[in-house]
């Protein structure tokens, strides 16, 4: 369904689009995407676009593509698992966030893309903060409360600003294991997921 088209022409359509996005008209950056030959690039773009207006159905059908032409893109992973995170279902994005995970390693904690175009890190304190809310929603509070010790103990200098997230987290699960409720007050915390496009 996409038209084919001069790479000059496509890649115009994707600076448009990237333009239109940071200017706040998300509407223009989905029709510019989708005028653009549909590049796992292109696809990524248009699955945060269609995740930021809440279109959470077909943002993951993006990822689902990008996944299909990279699959070891981890933010692919991340992003597709938060938009499965925000239309509640919550095993498969724990699935996501899992295989977010394998992407990292020992020597690797942490995967800055920004190589690539795009103006973001990867790293396992947001997947695990990301793990401990999915969880939380199956009500597998020890298992959540286990990832978000396990995220505080591998904060950093680039990663200390999540405390007061991981500290809300940890408040809430601490009172739904003695047996009560979460906390009201506030907002709840959100899953972390990429919210730029990435550029060409």
């Amino acid at each position: 369904s996409y038209p084919a088209m001069a790479t000059e022409d496509s890649l115009s359509h994707w600076r448009n689009g990237v333009g239109a996005y940071n200017a706040g008209d998300v509407q223009r950056a989905i029709q510019e995407f989708k005028s653009a030959k549909p590049s796992k690039g292109v696809l990524f773009n248009l699955g945060v676009s269609t995740a930021k207006v809440g279109d959470n159905q077909n943002a993951i059908r993006h990822f689902d593509e990008v996944l299909q032409l990279d699959p070891s893109l981890g933010v692919a992973y991340l992003t597709r698992g938060a938009c499965k995170h925000h239309a509640r279902m919550f095993e498969q994005a724990l699935l996501d966030y899992d295989l977010a995970m394998r992407c990292l390693s020992s020597e690797a904690p942490a995967i800055d893309y920004s190589a690539e175009g795009l103006q973001f890190e990867m790293n396992q304190v947001d997947l695990l903060f990301n793990r401990a809310l999915a969880l939380k929603e199956l009500a597998r509070i020890p298992e959540a409360a286990s990832d978000i010790a396990a995220a505080r103990s591998l904060l950093d200098n680039r990663t200390m600003n999540r405390q007061p997230a991981l500290d809300k987290l940890a408040a809430q699960l601490a009172s739904m294991q003695n047996g009560g409720r979460a906390p009201s007050g506030g907002a709840h915390p959100q899953p972390s997921q990429v919210c730029a496009p990435l550029d060409c």
